[in-house]
């Protein structure tokens, strides 16, 4: 039996490290709280925490700096297990995630529970199906694992292509989130945001590479489960007297279905393919909460999920993140981590849907607008909730919610201090930023390594390599963030349709890779590009109006055409050689040395035999 690959061992003070950074960051929390009550000004009170947050990350990113390529490229091979599986499931959730998976499943209930099912069942085909063979091939990134799978560059230029489409959505998708918390927050405009958070992450990302994305990504996902959890903690004890709102919100949820019967939501059912998410703009409660498809149709949500799945399973932006551990069985332990994290904000969301519902029921719905209380008129300041005419009485339709502003209506509606309200806003600036870096880190070195140098037969010297990464991760973040601010679009759609491109064009080549050994390069070919057709004619279908919503689940059908493509393809010309015969065997096997290292040192054998 192999034995598994020693790969150096991450630091032992690691857990110190961070346990100083949650500290720091409780003790900036409870200061805050405290100049509150002196009656410091708000908005200094939002600029401290923002700006300082943002610092602290910044702060970690540059003390990560290395000049060692293996560092900067892969961060060493080294990450933990358990920071491998947080900085997984906060670059899936982004700030996207936080703001717009809480809001559809406030606003239409358990239909929307079929994004985080899909991304949970993503995590786990990647856990069981490639990452650990990815872990074990150790390539850069997913163009660069193909072009070494099937020793082809025009394989690698196409994967690039892709992956370049699909890391450019996802980048722009957090990159809006970002901007709505972050402006919020601030007060300043957005196009004064996009200034600072560009700088900020090119001054977080270029000293380190991998490294510094890696640590900075960490601390980031704990400041936005911290975030996350603290407010809704506190709402349990009020509501429950249990600290844990994800198990304690069920008797919660039972009186919230009396509720709202007798406020008359709707109970209807949706067509079969209806896939009605939520938009940014404000609406009403749809349906009721654990009433399902009320929005989403029956085999809307099954296509959803396994839509969803699928793009998981296939992003760009998450699998070369499993590269980094120390071994295979650290790999399927820091995804096993994933799940673990991925299903409690899943859990949270469900708990702050449930208990927002409930206390807005219990203090606005049949009460005269001049009787509401004086938190109803802070959310209208906000701008988080709107109320739709002037009714005597109010029922359910009658108010508007902001989907992305959600999470913050439960902590100001139960009066938690200002600065409570300021965390969670934070904590989705944070989770954006991680997802927004893990994007364009990726996206940078795809430029640079896949696009750049592929099509040169001389590997440039690692130190000109590193330089131009560096370079290229500043210049794509420059353009996201102008893309950003100019382009129009709702970041949860812009995310789907990141996802339908890598679910539909990157996914079904990865498995095949790894579970076909006859798929050829003709295959690997046929079947990106024809997942990259099927997405694009979904999405003009959908820009002309052919079809609705719906067109983001492309993957569904994208997959398999993109598979039989690569069948086709793939019988219709020669077999593989030997050697790239030996090297899927190779990958299989959990131990041993990393097969694009050796691959590497081949080929630089070749080289100096040549010269």
């Amino acid at each position: 039996m192999a034995t598994q690959s020693k790969g150096q061992a991450s630091s032992p003070l690691l857990g110190i490290y961070f346990g100083i950074f949650v500290a720091g960051l409780v003790a900036i929390v409870i200061l805050l709280l405290i100049f509150e009550q002196l009656g410091t000004d708000d908005q200094t009170l939002r600029n401290l925490l923002l700006g300082g947050s943002v610092g602290l990350f910044a702060l970690i990113g540059a003390v990560a700096r290395t000049s060692v390529p293996a560092e900067f490229f892969l961060a060493g091979r080294r990450v933990p297990a358990f920071f491998s599986g947080l900085i997984l499931a906060i670059v899936a959730l982004g700030g996207t995630g936080l703001m717009a998976g809480a809001g559809a499943l406030f606003l239409i209930g358990f239909d929307a529970l079929c994004l985080m099912l899909g991304m949970i069942g993503g995590f786990v085909v990647l856990a069981v199906l490639i990452a650990p063979y990815y872990r074990k091939f150790g390539a850069l990134s997913v163009p660069s694992y193909l072009g070494m799978r099937f020793e082809s560059r025009v394989v690698r230029l196409t994967g690039a292509s892709v992956a370049v489409a699909a890391l450019l959505l996802a980048s722009i998708a957090e990159m809006k989130a970002a901007l709505i918390a972050s402006s919020w927050l601030a007060g300043f405009s957005e196009g004064t945001m996009t200034v600072a958070l560009v700088l900020a992450i090119i001054l977080t990302l270029t000293p380190g590479g991998t490294r510094s994305l890696t640590w900075s990504s960490a601390a980031q996902g704990i400041a936005a489960f911290l975030a996350l959890l603290v407010p809704v903690a506190i709402a349990a004890v009020y509501l429950t007297n249990l600290p844990l709102g994800q198990l304690s919100h069920g008797p919660v949820l039972r009186a919230l279905g009396r509720t709202e019967l007798a406020s008359g939501i709707s109970a209807a059912l949706a067509p079969l393919f209806a896939f009605e998410l939520p938009g940014e703009a404000m609406q009403s409660i749809a349906g009721r909460f654990a009433t399902p498809h009320s929005s989403i149709g029956a085999g809307a949500f099954l296509l959803a999920t396994l839509a969803v799945m699928v793009g998981i399973a296939g992003s760009p932006t998450l699998l070369p993140r499993t590269a980094t551990t120390v071994s295979v069985y650290e790999t399927r332990k820091s995804l096993g981590w994933t799940v673990f994290l991925v299903g409690s904000a899943m859990m949270t969301f469900s708990a702050i849907a449930v208990f927002t519902r409930d206390y807005l029921m219990g203090q606005i719905v049949g009460i005269s607008p001049d009787h509401f209380p004086s938190m109803v008129g802070v959310l209208d300041d906000m701008g988080l909730v709107a109320l739709e005419g002037r009714p005597v009485k109010l029922v359910a339709d009658s108010v508007l919610f902001k989907r992305d502003g959600v999470l913050m209506i439960l902590p100001v509606m139960m009066g938690f201090p200002a600065v409570l309200v300021h965390l969670v806003a934070a904590g989705i600036v944070a989770a954006a930023l991680a997802a927004a870096m893990a994007s364009l880190s990726q996206l940078g070195m795809v430029l640079v390594e896949d696009v750049v140098y592929a099509v040169s037969r001389d590997r440039p010297h690692t130190g000109i390599r590193m330089h131009a990464s560096r370079s290229g991760i500043a210049v794509v973040t420059i353009i996201a963030g102008w893309l950003a601010v100019t382009l129009p679009g709702d970041p949860l759609f812009l995310m789907l349709w990141a996802l339908a491109l890598s679910g539909s064009a990157l996914f079904p080549v990865l498995l095949l890779s790894i579970w076909w050994k006859r798929l050829n390069a003709a295959g690997a070919m046929a079947a990106m590009l024809v997942g990259l057709v099927v997405t694009i004619a979904a999405f003009f279908m959908h820009s002309l109006g052919l079809v609705g919503s719906v067109a983001v689940l492309v993957a569904v059908f994208g997959a398999p055409c993109a598979v039989l493509a690569a069948v086709a393809a793939s019988y219709a010309t020669a077999t593989p050689g030997r050697h790239v015969l030996e090297m899927v065997r190779d990958l299989r096997i959990p131990g041993g040395e990393a097969v694009a290292d050796r691959e590497a040192r081949r080929l630089l054998q070749l080289r100096l035999k040549r010269q």
